[in-house]
């Protein structure tokens, strides 16, 4: 029983959301895709898709164990792609996709000892929130926060990210300190003018958890300029703990509303690459860097 391969078979028509759209990618014929969909809910005792008027769709315990078994078919690719030809050299040029702030704070610190260790291997960063095209920009590996849904990459879980809200010494003297979430709608806040949930900032009190859309004074798409614009003291900034550890501990950033922080479960970096082929060395030099980097970041987040 080739359980894993169910799975593969399973995630392509919950991403195709059809049978036959299905077959075509895994040169099946609907009629094999939707026997074994039936198999396999035969098997597992639950109803996977709901068929409606010739129309699928995921259930609820379908889209979870869409979820599980995204991460076993990663991990199997993972674990076959690091076993592959250790011996062979680290050479070439690798393209890797992730923020500035990423590359800034996270990995640039640890980059030297690494390049000493691969003298032939040339590094090119791409920098850029959004996701990139794996294919038209030819990224070997990317780094981002959010699991894709792409059957195309794996997503390896790195770091979460925790967040931090801060202001100058110069700002509170001007403006004052917010006592409670709720006085953030009188302040001057400095937002992200990408990705919306980044400007949702999520608090917990009592038990419960509330969301405050804050009023956004000055907004930027790096918040490498939301953190120098919040040093000048021109207003309150919400970024990764890493990225304003430093101005935090110095004390030209001071941390706000510690006592209601609350972490997305899902706010997550993953390392991205391409599932379904073999893996270059580089990639895999790269991906046990990461893991170096990780250890070395467990103070600040926490490693899965």
């Amino acid at each position: 029983m080739d359980k894993l391969g169910d799975m593969m078979v399973f995630l392509r028509v919950a991403e195709e959301g059809s049978f036959s759209a299905a077959g075509r990618h895994l040169m099946l014929t609907p009629s094999a895709v939707s026997k074994l969909i039936a198999r396999l809910e035969a098997r597992l005792n639950v109803r996977l898709f709901d068929r409606i008027a010739g129309n699928i769709r995921l259930t609820q315990e379908g889209d979870r164990f869409r979820v599980t078994s995204r991460r076993a078919v990663d991990a199997v690719a993972h674990a076959e792609n690091m076993l592959g030809a250790p011996q062979a050299e680290v050479s070439g040029v690798l393209h890797i996709h992730t923020a500035l702030t990423t590359a800034k704070y996270l990995l640039a610190p640890h980059l030297p000892a690494f390049l000493d260790k691969h003298p032939q291997l040339r590094l090119e960063f791409m920098l850029g929130t959004e996701r990139g095209d794996f294919a038209k920009e030819g990224i070997d590996l990317a780094i981002h926060s959010g699991r894709p849904t792409e059957l195309s990459l794996i997503a390896r879980p790195w770091l979460k990210r925790p967040w931090a809200i801060a202001a100058s010494p110069a700002y509170l003297q001007r403006h004052g300190k917010p006592a409670h979430p709720a006085d953030l709608q009188h302040h001057r806040c400095l937002n992200f003018t990408i990705r919306t949930r980044w400007n949702s900032w999520t608090f917990h009190e009592n038990g419960s958890v509330e969301t405050i859309n804050t009023p956004q004074y000055i907004g930027a798409n790096q918040g490498e300029l939301l953190r120098t614009l919040g040093l000048v003291g021109l207003g309150i900034v919400r970024l990764a703990q890493f990225h304003i550890a430093d101005d935090m501990a110095a004390g030209t950033l001071v941390p706000l509303l510690e006592e209601y922080h609350e972490q997305a479960e899902d706010d997550m970096f993953y390392v991205l690459y391409p599932s379904g082929r073999a893996m270059p060395p580089r990639v895999r030099a790269f991906l046990r860097f990461l893991d170096d980097v990780a250890a070395a970041n467990f103070s600040l987040s926490e490693v899965l």
